[in-house]
């Protein structure tokens, strides 16, 4: 069967769609992959954080400062 120039037209479109689809699955696929080592690498860090923060003793609580007395100008209300 003997394809007219339009179909040929025709069909070298679909195979070139084809291909953009196929190189759009695959950075797909790829950017997925990224992600989830991203994911991973996030959840080791904030565990690693937490253990951190579990571990490290606890704050030492500081004596109040006692309140200094005001400097400069003060203002009158009339």
């Amino acid at each position: 069967m003997t394809l007219t120039n339009l179909e040929r037209e025709l069909l070298s479109c679909v195979e070139e769609l084809g291909k953009g689809v196929e190189d759009c699955m695959t950075r797909l696929a790829e950017q997925e992959d990224m992600l989830a080592k991203l994911q991973k690498d996030l959840r080791a860090s904030l565990s690693g954080m937490e253990r951190s923060l579990q571990d490290a003793p606890p704050l030492e609580t500081t004596e109040a400062q006692p309140e200094k007395p005001a400097r400069g100008f003060l203002r009158r209300s009339k």
